[in-house]
């Protein structure tokens, strides 16, 4: 008996609102390598040079014929033939924008953070429980990287023992003369926070995906740099549920000499773990003493966007679970909230 061969699935018709850097830099390496997942069909911007940059880009990369542009996103939400759109806005604009999506049916995958402060933010979580049919996935890549994913394993494996302390260090200098720092909306912000918002965010991210819910915090923080505006510096200190202790040292003021530096410990009654750029390292024993007992190299590390998109997709297509829903969103975001309300009180908080 012919056994009938599985429909393969339709590309997801994908609108994109907003077409700046995050999209060209971030976004389209992932989505080149998923041309049979998503077509591109319009492309949106205030600016319409930019939107019509973008759609000329989707169809010659992404395998997306015949893109529209346009200035007015909701002429994006209102398109029969849009599925799901894509929102990289800035940040005082994003909760709206995802509400808005949601009530014209449209699933949604939008650059972190979800809103611009955190009330706004629990007030959108809450409303889009009303919206069951809609998947809505926040872009915070970190919690796809397989770096962070691999510590937790030896972490729940207990290959360091009970974790106790757990320290991340993230410093650059943010420069504004190019790239993503150079867009006016982030320089004369509309949203609490600053650079550590923005760009700390991710940070808040990776503890939780590695230490777990936090319980207590207490903050400190400085505003230095000449040009951007808000908080550019903040060393965070934290329990976590777990009681291992954590801290935060996160600079986007810094002018490092080595050009910044992304790194995280965490240390165990029996062990160690480093993680930096896409690599994980398990160690045992101390000084000249220590050895490594694991390496664990992501070959193809761009930082998660690739997963997200593939998470996005089998979300819509397979009915899959979202991984970086609203509801951890907003706990990544409470934890960037709350830290600037204790430098501001001067106070623990707890979470």
């Amino acid at each position: 008996m012919a056994v009938a061969k599985e429909k393969k699935a339709e590309p997801i018709r994908l609108g994109i609102i907003g077409s700046g850097l995050a999209v060209k830099w971030l976004h389209w390496p992932a989505l080149k390598k998923l041309t049979d997942k998503f077509r591109v069909v319009v492309c949106c911007d205030i600016d319409p040079e930019a939107a019509g940059e973008v759609a000329r880009l989707a169809e010659k990369d992404l395998n997306s014929p015949d893109v529209r542009s346009t200035t007015d996103y909701r002429e994006v939400l209102a398109s029969d033939d849009v599925e799901a759109v894509l929102l990289s806005l800035p940040i005082h604009l994003t909760g709206q924008f995802i509400l808005d999506a949601a009530r014209a049916g449209k699933h949604v995958i939008s650059e972190k953070p979800l809103a611009a402060n955190l009330e706004q933010a629990r007030e959108l979580v809450e409303t889009l429980r009303n919206f069951k049919n809609v998947k809505v996935e926040i872009a915070e890549n970190y919690h796809y990287r397989r770096d962070y994913a691999k510590a937790r394993e030896w972490m729940d494996a207990g290959r360091i023992g009970q974790p106790f302390l757990i320290q991340m260090i993230s410093r650059s200098w943010t420069s504004t003369a190019s790239g993503f720092s150079s867009t006016p909306w982030r320089q004369d912000n509309q949203y609490r926070g600053g650079i550590f918002a923005d760009a700390g965010v991710h940070q808040a991210a990776a503890l939780r995906e590695i230490g777990g819910e936090i319980e207590q915090l207490q903050a400190f923080s400085k505003s230095v740099h000449p040009v951007m505006g808000g908080i550019d510096t903040v060393v965070l200190n934290m329990r976590f549920r777990s009681g291992a202790l954590g801290n935060l040292v996160f600079a986007g003021a810094a002018k490092d000499p080595n050009g910044g530096l992304q790194l995280f410990d965490i240390f165990g009654t029996t062990g160690a773990i480093q993680i930096t750029g896409g690599k994980a390292v398990l160690t045992e024993g101390n000084g000249k003493d220590a050895k490594v007992l694991e390496e664990f190299v992501d070959p193809e590390h761009d930082g998660g966007y690739f997963r997200e998109f593939e998470n996005f997709y089998s979300a819509i297509r397979e009915n899959a679970p979202v991984v970086s829903t609203v509801e951890q969103a907003l706990k990544d975001w409470e934890i960037i909230m709350r830290a600037l309300d204790s430098a501001e009180a001067r106070n623990v908080i707890l979470l």
